[in-house]
């Protein structure tokens, strides 16, 4: 049976190794770590002299973000392992359907776009009468924006996969008793952390922020619990993010 399927669950939740206590500890652990992580960023800008370290800190999101991926990783290896199951049991991998999975992959990339755009179009003329929206990244010297491209975007998406439609929406589903709930609990705090991603102390940026990501996280929750293996969303999810890197950065640069 695999270790992260219904059944699975079911049977741990009836066993007590699954709890409540596992679940909502990890909700905003991601949140927790990218406020971590840029505050230490800042910091380093600080130590430069910098008049406004949090706000130079926020470009360099897609270097520091590994280190989110570090905290959520270290704290969902604790919870897997309490329930008797790997960090890894959380993908549903299955070598023989890895060539189907990188093919799905690529297959969702439109539809996600179609719910991220909308999501980014929607929420641009319910914040600021326009959609129109700032770029995140910014400029960054060519190793960090090769770093932006190459690396992080793969740790980047497996991790969030693995936090919210591996871990969190499975175990919801089953404490919940109820798909509905978990799917609004876990798509709202999927969102969420987005506001935090750069934190920027602007409450109409992080609204912006919270609400272009709603349909997009509804989206991938919905297909996770048709699919329940994350390789497909994780290699569609990397390569968006590492696009949005190579057009916002990497590309200007480039063209310098």
């Amino acid at each position: 049976m695999d270790p992260n399927s219904y059944e699975a669950l079911l049977r741990r939740r009836d066993a007590r190794s699954l709890t409540w206590r596992g679940p909502a500890s990890m909700l905003f652990v991601r949140a927790a770590c990218a406020v971590g992580a840029q505050a230490l960023v800042a910091g380093v800008f600080a130590l430069r002299s910098s008049p406004t370290p949090w706000h130079d800190a926020e470009p360099w999101l897609p270097v520091y973000g590994t280190l989110i991926d570090v905290g959520c990783l270290t704290w969902l290896w604790r919870l897997t392992r309490r329930e008797g199951i790997g960090l890894f049991d959380l993908l549903g991998f299955e070598r023989t359907r890895l060539a189907r999975d990188v093919l799905l992959g690529l297959a969702l990339i439109p539809a996600c776009l179609v719910f991220i755009l909308g999501g980014v179009y929607a929420a641009g003329w319910l914040v600021y009468g326009t959609p129109s929206q700032p770029y995140l990244f910014g400029s960054r010297p060519l190793p960090a924006a090769l770093y932006g491209v190459l690396v992080w975007p793969f740790i980047w998406g497996l991790t969030e996969q693995m936090t919210y439609n591996g871990y969190l929406l499975p175990r919801f589903q089953v404490l919940c008793r109820s798909t509905g709930p978990a799917i609004a609990l876990v798509a709202f705090v999927w969102a969420l952390q987005h506001a935090f991603m750069p934190l920027t102390f602007d409450a109409k940026f992080m609204a912006y922020r919270l609400l272009a990501s709603v349909p997009h996280s509804v989206f991938d929750t919905l297909v996770y619990l048709r699919l329940r293996r994350l390789v497909p969303l994780a290699i569609a999810h990397a390569l968006m993010d590492g696009a949005s890197v190579v057009i916002g950065v990497l590309l200007p640069l480039l063209r310098a």
